[in-house]
């Protein structure tokens, strides 16, 4: 309804459906919940990083650990976005996707920029047992990351930090970089 000119090219419910369909379809832009009832859809990115590598990725999802995030980012997710946004926040995260940017939800960021801000100096581990090591942000990339989490748009950030809204889409996008 927000975006009439918009069109849904396939929908799955499972990931069996998923796995065999997506690959297939023309879509641009792929919505992927990661807690699909018969598979995880961190596999599903990857397939699709893969077999549509010019395709975005959003995670659209009830899981906000920020575990879940980073494994999401490094099996090709382009955006990250939390079940229970506004119809309006899931168009605008979109259409951001979709002009390059790089969507993520302020409470992700809120906790990225807690991880980047006090890295644990034994290296906690990851899920594998190895230890995680935060890379370093630039000054622009921390402040971008700050104003995320404190729940502004591109936009915004762009007229608070007086840089052009390509600009803060790449920042973010170097973000989402760093952390794969």
């Amino acid at each position: 309804k927000l975006r009439p000119h918009w069109r849904l090219v396939g929908h799955s419910d499972t990931f069996a459906h998923a796995r065999v369909m997506a690959p297939l379809s023309n879509a641009d832009v792929f919505l992927v919940d990661l807690g699909l009832p018969d598979g995880r859809g961190e596999d599903m990115l990857r397939t699709l990083a893969v077999t549509k590598p010019d395709a975005e990725l959003l995670v659209f999802t009830v899981f906000g650990d920020e575990s879940r995030l980073i494994h999401a980012l490094q099996c090709g997710a382009t955006g990250y976005g939390l079940k229970g946004c506004s119809s309006q926040e899931l168009v605008d995260a979109i259409e951001q996707i979709r002009e390059g940017g790089a969507p993520i939800s302020p409470l992700l960021a809120r906790m990225l920029l807690k991880q980047f801000r006090a890295p644990d100096p034994f290296g906690a581990p990851d899920a594998s047992g190895s230890p995680v090591e935060w890379p370093e942000l630039s000054d622009r990339e921390s402040e971008v990351l700050k104003l995320v989490a404190q729940g502004y748009v591109n936009k915004e950030i762009a007229i608070r930090l007086g840089i052009g809204p390509a600009t803060v889409s790449t920042h973010i996008k170097n973000l989402y970089k760093k952390l794969s």
